[in-house]
């Protein structure tokens, strides 16, 4: 399924912002995203992810992030 530009990071974002101060699995953030968007490969939300720690994420343990502090201050 081709998608637009963003749309995947537009979608995980707005699972953190509804939960800025919890840490949140992959899985839930799938599932989220299978709500809004549709289907979202684990792999897509992983990079997305990994890519983006520490700058906007902290990775809280296996397969679990939050929002990083900095970020939340913005």
């Amino acid at each position: 399924m081709t998608r637009r530009p963003g749309e995947v990071r537009d979608a995980i974002l707005a699972v953190f912002e509804k939960r800025p101060d919890e840490a949140v699995s992959t899985l839930e953030i799938r599932n989220a995203l299978k709500d809004s968007i549709g289907e979202v490969s684990p792999s897509s939300v992983r990079s997305y992810l990994g890519l983006n720690t520490p700058e906007m994420f902290e990775r809280i343990g296996r397969g679990r992030y939050k929002l990083a502090s900095e970020k939340l201050s913005k």
